[in-house]
């Protein structure tokens, strides 16, 4: 699998997260624990996206 597939698929993949995380009550200890993973996972596909357009 190439790189950009691989990160297309990841990005699909959190926005369906995204959007079950959205029906959970904010303040759910899942809806915190998805939030924090969400930011992380964001944090490295910028780090890959960054090295990938070099």
């Amino acid at each position: 699998m190439e790189m950009k597939s691989f990160a297309a698929t990841m990005g699909i993949g959190m926005v369906a997260g995204a959007t079950v995380a959205m029906m959970l009550p904010k303040k759910s200890p899942v809806r915190k624990a998805a939030d924090q993973a969400a930011k992380s996972i964001q944090q490295e596909v910028r780090k890959m996206s960054r090295m990938m357009m070099k």
